[in-house]
């Protein structure tokens, strides 16, 4: 009896053994899953930070092909959505590590999204700075945008060297700002500075030569003759008009260094002939503005369309046409519509043409962001009756034109041209 009892006992053991094996088994098997689905999502984040990945070509259109200049396109909305999309993948990285310890492997992962953070970090600073700098300068214009910097620009009429500085220092504490962004960069702030430095340098010698705002009774011919020489130096026309006025002033008074007994009255001559000068140069300034206001108000009521034809006509080919005939090819018409094989356009497409032949022709499709996909498309389809009539050859060839299709950036080009092109548009 003891011997069965303990034959019983035996095999009660080894079942609760075979079921808690089970169980430990079971577990292994679903910390495994859970670990291999882990490690993939971590991979998937890799790969999407790296070379060809999606979150790495995000980053990567905030800069130019070398990774120096900013894209002429870039926008603070765009960085601060590309640095919440990282952040994201950092948290779930770190999500990750937290809920799986080092059994997930994530140091590349992290590694590569740090890289990109470091990126979209230098873009934003970057376009901080370019913003500041062109609020350095009066023009219209853009001091700096994308690759293209304008080193003759005016200054604002309140400009400071203190504003100055402060974009200076920011290039300082940051050592990750160099190459020729930052030669373009400083090459503005000198520009900036050294115009500062010459209103200073005017201010200083009108304060020599005046008490006030009227001149000193000892001015000489040769003080007038250096602020004139220094004034024309002046960039901003504002500020030129200013000390222009002040010049007219020391001149009214050297004039009439001789004539004592009339000082009184030359002064109140010479003080009404600067207002003139002064009336003069704002009615001038105000003519401007309304007349580049109206230039930019001539475009309006004509569609996206009519403007975008003109301007790409201009950015590529440049001669105003008598006509400029606009066709819209839909897509999968064929490249060569004469003869069979043709590989068709993936795409709508505009056929542009002038006049006469001599004027070119352009075949596009827009691209809706200020570029265009330009088909080297020829005017004419000059070849054997041989290729002609082979189909293989004439795909091959359109298929050719289509490889060798490249993005253009149109310009925006003067409204007055574009409007001249509108009005001929067929």
């Amino acid at each position: 009896m003891k011997k069965k009892t303990l034959v019983i006992s035996i095999g009660v053991v080894v079942l609760i053994l075979a079921v808690i094996g089970a169980i430990l088994l079971q577990k292994q098997a679903s910390e495994k899953k859970k670990i291999t689905a882990a490690q993939n999502e971590v991979s998937t984040i890799e790969k999407a930070a790296t070379k060809d990945g999606d979150l790495y070509k995000e980053v990567a259109v905030f800069f130019d092909e070398n990774e120096d200049f900013l894209s002429k396109e870039i926008k603070p909305a765009t960085i601060k959505e590309t640095k919440e999309k990282l952040l994201k993948k950092q948290t779930e990285i770190e999500k990750v590590k937290s809920e799986n310890g080092n059994k997930v492997k994530t140091e590349k992962a992290e590694a590569a999204i740090q890289a990109l953070q470091k990126k979209v970090t230098l873009a934003n600073e970057k376009l901080e700075i370019q913003t500041n700098t062109n609020e350095l300068f009066s023009s219209k214009e853009a001091a700096i945008k994308g690759d293209n910097a304008k080193k003759e620009l005016p200054i604002t009429i309140d400009l400071t060297k203190e504003k100055i500085t402060k974009v200076t220092n920011t290039i300082k504490e940051n050592k990750d700002l160099k190459g020729k962004w930052k030669e373009a960069i400083d090459s503005l702030l000198k520009n900036a500075t050294e115009q500062v430095e010459q209103v200073e340098k005017i201010n200083k010698l009108l304060n020599e030569s005046f008490d006030g705002n009227v001149p000193k009774t000892t001015v000489q011919q040769s003080e007038y003759d250096t602020l004139n020489q220094e004034i024309e130096k002046v960039k901003n026309q504002e500020l030129k008009a200013g000390f222009t006025a002040k010049l007219i002033l020391m001149k009214a008074m050297i004039d009439t260094q001789g004539q004592i007994n009339a000082l009184t009255q030359q002064q109140q001559a010479a003080e009404q002939e600067v207002n003139k000068a002064l009336e003069k140069a704002k009615a001038e300034a105000d003519k401007a503005v309304e007349q580049a206001t109206g230039d930019d108000k001539m475009l309006l009521g004509y569609s996206d369309d009519q403007i975008e034809y003109a301007r790409v006509w201009l950015t590529m080919i440049g001669v105003k046409p008598s006509e400029l005939h606009i066709n819209k090819i839909p897509a999968g018409s064929p490249i060569d519509m004469y003869d069979a094989g043709s590989v068709g356009y993936p795409t709508d497409v505009i056929s542009l043409s002038g006049a006469a032949m001599a004027d070119g022709s352009v075949i596009y499709s827009s691209n809706h962001n200020g570029t265009i996909t330009v088909y080297p498309v020829p005017s004419h389809w000059q070849m054997s009756a041989e290729n002609a009539n082979d189909p293989e050859k004439i795909r091959a060839l359109t298929q050719g034109i289509l490889d060798q299709a490249r993005v253009v950036s149109v310009d925006v080009g003067n409204p007055r041209d574009v409007l001249d092109l509108i009005r001929v548009q067929k």
